[in-house]
């Protein structure tokens, strides 16, 4: 990038993630929307008037029901409304505003209806549903052509032969091959913002809760740099995945006990404070976060985004690493069975003389082969039974506290799956939109400084194994 002269510029580091963490870009797209839609006269003053509702916009879901005569979507919208808190926008509404009915009513009147009804304050603010005011083509285009502009399409796909008395279904029109020419039509206006929902034998409760965890899913306005933060049990996996996101996304895998130990032996201000610790074990949030920042900011993370396993340790920690120029944009939590994890990590060996891993599963009778290769194969000093029941509990005493800390930016996996499962699903949530929580605020401008060697308190055999590492 360059100026009017032609010089190249250069940005500091933290602007970019400072436009993620808080959404900025995505708010330029709200409000450039609004301008090409409204047209004002005045557009400073109107982007200064409108910049609070684009701000709550953001995260504000529009959505549109469209099926079949068999669906009922009025009850299926308030059901969905439950988990949404959005509000829905039915035929009796736009009966209201004109007081006839509703086939009198032309298409281009409904979308100035519609459009009368998604603007007011209540309605921006929480989002909307529109259930059954959307049947054909000419609904929709005025809809599109006075700026309502959903964000969720919802085509419900009913079963093929549904019981008509369930809460969930109604009568099939009577003019069902109208029905179907509208059905498809409508399909192909709304077909960049369109997702097909099965119903199958679902039940009401069930498909809604269907529909509102697509509704939760939007559409990122630009891809960001991957700054990623898997935190779970040892043994649920965290390494596998950050080395399957190496190869595949190009991530830097930043493995904290390995930069740990090479801070520890450097020779340097920061590695002599780590050896100053009066514990023999330095676990202080402060120069433990100094650590990851200078591996973080090395020119490699910084093209091409990095995947961090093996810290945070606490929540004090995240504040720490969320303080930093560039704080990680995507958080994963494994959560696995402990006993799974533990069986895991048992069955892992290491060659004694190429120092490479094999994983053992008990199985029947070895074959020859099988045994000349156990000989070489031992349990490294780090998957003692006593050390992994150390760091599980450690693990557990300050998982919630972190998982509070991250909220609604956390992605939580179910790690007891199949790896290629949780893979795909760890490179779909790193891909996809911004997480719609709150943002981390770390300590901000607030950071602490460090107070002498008040360390985390950690358990004797865990201490231990550090001391081994390094």
């Amino acid at each position: 990038m360059s100026d009017s002269t032609k010089r190249p510029l250069t940005f500091p580091n933290w602007h970019i993630p400072y436009l993620e963490k808080h959404r900025i870009l995505e708010l330029f797209h709200e409000v450039a929307r609004e301008l090409v839609i409204q047209k004002p006269e005045d557009h400073v003053l109107f982007m200064k008037q409108i910049l609070q509702n684009a701000a709550a916009g953001r995260d504000v879901s529009r959505v549109i029901l469209i099926s079949s005569g068999k669906v009922n979507r009025i009850n299926l919208a308030e059901e969905i409304a439950k988990y949404t808190r959005q509000m829905v926008i039915t035929s009796s509404d736009i009966l209201n505003i004109f007081r006839n009915k509703m086939k009198n009513v032309s298409g281009d009147y409904v979308g100035k209806a519609l459009v009368y009804l998604v603007r007011s304050q209540a309605v921006m603010s929480s989002g909307w549903i529109i259930a059954d005011c959307v049947n054909t083509e000419e609904e929709a285009k005025s809809l599109l052509t006075y700026g309502v502009l959903p964000t969720h399409v919802l085509h419900i796909v009913p079963q093929f032969q549904p019981k008509l008395d369930d809460l969930l279904y109604c009568n099939v029109s009577e003019h069902w091959p109208e029905v179907r020419r509208n059905l498809f039509g409508l399909k192909q206006l709304f077909h960049k913002s369109l997702h097909e929902i099965i119903a199958g034998n679902k039940d009401l409760p069930s498909l809604a809760k269907d529909c509102a965890d697509v509704i939760k899913i939007h559409k990122h306005v630009k891809r960001v740099m991957p700054r990623v933060v898997i935190l779970g049990p040892r043994g649920s996996g965290r390494k596998t995945q950050a080395k399957l996101l190496t190869e595949l996304l190009g991530l830097v895998h930043v493995d904290f006990p390995y930069i740990l130990c090479q801070a520890w032996i450097s020779e340097n201000e920061l590695g002599a404070k780590l050896r100053q610790c009066k514990k023999k074990v330095c676990l202080h949030s402060e120069l433990l976060c100094q650590i990851v920042n200078k591996r973080v900011l090395e020119e490699d993370c910084l093209q091409r985004g990095w995947v961090l396993t093996g810290y945070p340790y606490t929540d004090i920690d995240f504040m720490f690493l969320d303080s930093i120029d560039t704080p990680p944009n995507r958080v994963v939590i494994l959560d696995c069975d402990l006993n799974v994890c533990k069986e895991r990590i048992c069955h892992r060996k290491r060659n004694v003389f190429t120092g490479s891993v094999t994983n053992l599963k008990p199985s029947g009778e070895p074959n020859a082969e099988v045994i000349n290769k156990k000989k070489s194969l031992r349990t490294h000093p780090k998957d003692a039974i006593d050390i992994i029941e150390a760091e599980h509990q450690f693990y557990c005493q300050r998982h919630g506290s972190i998982k509070k800390y991250c909220g609604d930016t956390a992605k939580v996996i179910n790690a007891d799956q199949n790896e290629r499962w949780i893979h795909e699903t760890i490179v779909a949530y790193i891909l996809g939109a911004n997480p719609t929580g709150i943002p981390r605020k770390g300590f901000q401008k607030d950071i602490p400084e460090v107070c002498g060697c008040d360390c985390v308190k950690i358990p004797p055999s865990l201490a231990k194994t550090y001391l081994v590492s390094v």
